[in-house]
């Protein structure tokens, strides 16, 4: 009884600190691959609406049928900083008619909606991630392959996917 008892006691030591609260699910993909990816999908984004304000919104995992989202966490978000865009947690986006249009709740700007979609490790140093982007009734997809080089993660490859 004793024995069984020590043995629980190690096995929680071990598989407690994998079970993070802390973190959502698609956490994983808060990454640094996870970042390039998405800089690489803001970098290939077209130009719709020169010189309107728009804000951009990161979204991890499947979109649901429902409009269902997973958002990036903000840490996550504060790594783009640099590129100097207004970025917005998913949970202040709504809808408004016509369209839909998504927007952000309090200013009522059309969104980028960023999607990591997935992003999984093809070996030591190697992603594959798909990526996808909304703004009002337009939309695209890309299919990415990462790796590193030189001590950085790079996009290897780029193609729209449909």
């Amino acid at each position: 009884m004793m024995l069984r008892r020590a043995f629980l006691l190690l096995a929680s030591v071990f598989v407690l600190p994998a079970c993070d609260p802390g973190k959502g699910a698609h956490a994983e993909f808060e990454c640094d691959a996870g970042e390039a990816a998405v800089r690489h999908l803001i970098a290939s984004l077209p130009e719709l609406n020169p010189g309107v304000a728009k804000n951009y919104s990161i979204v991890l995992g499947e979109i649901t049928r429902t409009g269902g989202m997973t958002p990036a966490s903000d840490a996550f978000a504060k790594r783009f900083d640099d590129l100097k865009l207004a970025f917005v947690n998913a949970i202040n986006l709504t809808t408004i008619e016509p369209g839909p249009i998504i927007v952000e709740n309090k200013t009522r700007l059309a969104t980028f909606v960023l999607q990591l979609r997935d992003l999984r490790s093809t070996g030591p140093g190697a992603w594959e991630a798909a990526l996808g982007w909304s703004y009002k009734d337009q939309f695209g997809r890309l299919k990415i392959t990462l790796a590193t080089q030189n001590g950085r993660i790079a996009v290897t490859s780029s193609q729209k996917a449909d």
